[in-house]
Formats: structure tokens, sequence, C-alpha cells
């Protein structure tokens, strides 16, 4: 009953991305959109492209800093192929780019690593990139209000967004380095642990766990998170040159400021519940290039060329998990449940 639902919803939220595409391609033709592409220089290819895989280098490279200030040591090739494979998961499935992140600490039990402790570390590398991603947003933001004129009603929800997110981070933080629980805190304000159901039970001991390891690396482990914040500044220094080399593929030259502002629209459209953001990420770039008044049609053909490189990284993803993966599902289940259990490792 759960998964029907479960089903069912994203089902739903498919048909509203679809929904939005189906507007989007009928207000901008395609022959205007690939009309952009004309531009293609292979030089210009060739740097995207770089700057791409470099992006995911330094991400794992992140991740691989904060195993090994927690004494897990793990070859880095193996790491990089955990990650493409978590990146994968998390782009076909919906919400907000999770969903990968059991698969990898799965993998991670390849090498003698707890599956929690390693869901541990990943969690810690994904807040660290929403912390750096959210800040450098604000600043985007503010960036280009004091350059762009906004409708008054964007201006407040991107003001309301930007407290909202501030104030989480603070409180966050500020409990974890006083070693106190977030989440789990979370989980008891809602009186999630007064359902009488194993599940509940389970995920309520699995997030205290997973926090205390959490609160340990924050105490004990401070350089390695502030190298962690400086990794993630840089990777946003190449995915400005990842978004400067894809808008000079479209025959497009803008400034720093604005190719900001696209990321982040790009960054909100993935938080939508809507498999491979369908729909979403084309109408926040429609959004964001009419914002910084700038062709929309090239907005559409730059969401198209972000969903290609994702696709790709995803279709490359899948066939390294049928290489390197086993069942995830089995993995957890056996952590969890039936200690017994074959978790079917392949190759």
């Amino acid at each position: 009953m759960k998964n029907t639902f479960k089903n069912l919803l994203t089902i739903f939220f498919l048909l509203i991305g679809i929904a939005a595409m189906y507007v989007i391609l009928k207000n901008h033709s395609l022959k205007d959109i690939f009309q952009m592409y004309s531009n293609f220089n292979a030089y210009i290819l060739i740097l995207y492209i770089i700057a791409v895989v470099s992006i995911m280098v330094v991400l794992t490279w992140r991740w691989d800093l904060i195993l090994r200030s927690r004494n897990i040591k793990v070859p880095f090739k193996k790491l990089l192929i955990y990650r493409i494979i978590g990146t994968s998961i998390n782009f076909l499935t919906p919400g907000p780019r999770v969903g990968g992140e059991p698969t990898q600490a799965s993998l991670l039990t390849k090498h003698k690593v707890d599956f929690t402790e390693g869901l541990s570390t990943i969690m810690i590398d994904k807040i660290i990139d929403t912390t750096t991603s959210g800040l450098l947003f604000i600043i985007g933001v503010v960036l280009v209000g004091l350059k762009y004129t906004f409708p008054r009603n964007t201006e407040l929800a991107l003001t309301l967004g930007g407290v909202v997110f501030l104030a989480i981070v603070t409180l966050f933080y500020y409990r974890m380095l006083t070693s106190q629980h977030f989440f789990l805190k979370i989980f008891h304000f809602f009186r999630l642990d007064k359902i009488k159901n194993k599940f509940w039970k389970k995920l309520e001991k699995s997030i205290e766990k997973i926090e205390l390891t959490m609160i340990d690396f924050y105490k004990m482990n401070k350089k390695a998170f502030v190298v962690s914040l400086l990794i993630s500044i840089f990777t946003w220094v190449l995915m400005f040159f990842e978004y400067k080399f894809a808008t000079m593929l479209l025959g497009l030259d803008i400034g720093a400021v604005e190719i900001f502002f696209i990321v982040t629209f790009i960054g909100l459209a993935i938080l939508f519940p809507i498999p491979m953001a369908v729909g979403v990420l084309e109408a926040g770039q429609v959004s964001a290039f009419a914002l910084i008044r700038l062709n929309a049609s090239a907005g559409v053909a730059l969401a198209f060329l972000v969903r290609m490189k994702d696709i790709i990284w995803a279709l490359i993803g899948l066939v390294l998990l049928a290489t390197y993966g086993f069942h995830v599902g089995k993995v957890v289940r056996k952590k969890y449940g039936d200690k017994n259990l074959d978790i079917g490792e392949n190759g």
C-alpha cells in the first residue's frame, strides 16, 4: 500500500513536469531552441567536458577527506566510481538529489566500512555541499538584485527563502557544535517516536547513530570540516567555468553574476519531487533568463544541455553499478534486519 501511494505520487508529479514542459515548448518553438546550438565550438565543448569531470573529481576528493578524517581509507578510484553511481541514482529518482546515498553507503561495505558509518560520512558531505551552495545562492541573488529589478513577489520569495535557509543552517551547526541532535529533535518534535511501529523505532535509532557520528566529526575534525568547506567553494569556481563554457556553446557572453544566478535556479529545480526535474528545470531557466533579460529560448536550450549532461552521467553510473554494485535493498535489510541475508555482490 505504501509503495503504491509512493508510485502514484511520483506519477502525479511527473505528469505535472510533463505538463510544464508542454507549456514551455508551446510558447518557445523547437526551431528557436535548437538554433541556439548552431554556435557549438569543439574547443569550447572540450573545455566544458573538462570542467564537468573536474567537478566530479573534486567532489570525490571532499568525500575522501571526510572518510579519512574518520580513519576510513578507500581507494580514490573506487570512491569516484561510487560517487558517479550515487549521482546517477539521484538524478533518476524524484526529490532533491537523494536516493543514491544508501547505494554509496552499501558500496562502501565492500571495503569493510559499517553501513551506518558510511552513510554518516555521505550525509556530512551532503550537508556541507548544501550549506555552501545555499550561501552562494544567497550571495548570487543579492548581487543580481543590485544589478536588476525583481518583481515584488519574486523579491519577497527570495528574501524569505534566504532568511529561512540561514536560520536553519545556523541552528544546525549550533546544535552540532554543542553536541545536540538536530534531525532527531525534529523527529521528536513531530512525535514520530510515539508511533508504535518497528520501522519508526529503527529509523529513530538510525538517525541517532548517524547524528552522533556527525556531531563527533564537527567537534573532533574541525580541520577536515574547514578544508571541506574550502573544497566546496572551489567546486563553485569550477561550476562557474562549467556554465561559462555552457553558455559560450550557445553563443552567449554573460557575466559572473548572471552565471551564478542561472546556476542557483538549476539548483532550485532539482528540489522538486519530479524525476529528472522534467519541466521544472526548463521552467526555472526560462524564469532566470527572463529576470536577467536574456532570450528565454536560450534558457530552454541551456536546460536541455544540462539535462543531456545529467543523462550521460546517469547512464555511466548505471553501467558502473551493474559492474561494481550489488543488491542495495539486501544490504540495508542485512544491516537492520536479517543478519544472514546474502547481499548478492556483482562483479
